[in-house]
């Protein structure tokens, strides 16, 4: 079965992560850690990932660039919730 992303579907994942906690996708980060699989769906949802936590005021740039986001290693939040940190830095090298 193959799967069209419309902008239909964008707009209601986008609308699905907005509603989510911050904790809630950290959490969600770090189920994609280390993982080598790839479809346009995923990367869809890594990136609308990555935006809604800007969106929330999250500094995220321990793991994104502008361009490429990381999976290297798991994350955390500070004890603010406004940054990412690395959890495991040597993994990240």
């Amino acid at each position: 079965m193959k799967i069209m992303v419309t902008e239909e579907y964008y707009l209601n994942l986008k609308k699905k992560m907005a509603k989510r906690s911050v904790e809630s996708l950290v959490a969600e980060f770090n189920k994609q850690v280390g993982s080598r699989a790839w479809t346009s769906l995923r990367g869809l949802h890594d990136s609308v990932l990555i935006d809604t936590l800007i969106e929330k005021g999250v500094d995220v740039s321990a793991v994104y660039d502008g361009v490429e986001i990381s999976f290297k290693c798991k994350i955390a939040l500070d004890k603010d919730k406004k940054q990412i940190i690395l959890l495991d830095k040597k993994k990240h090298i």
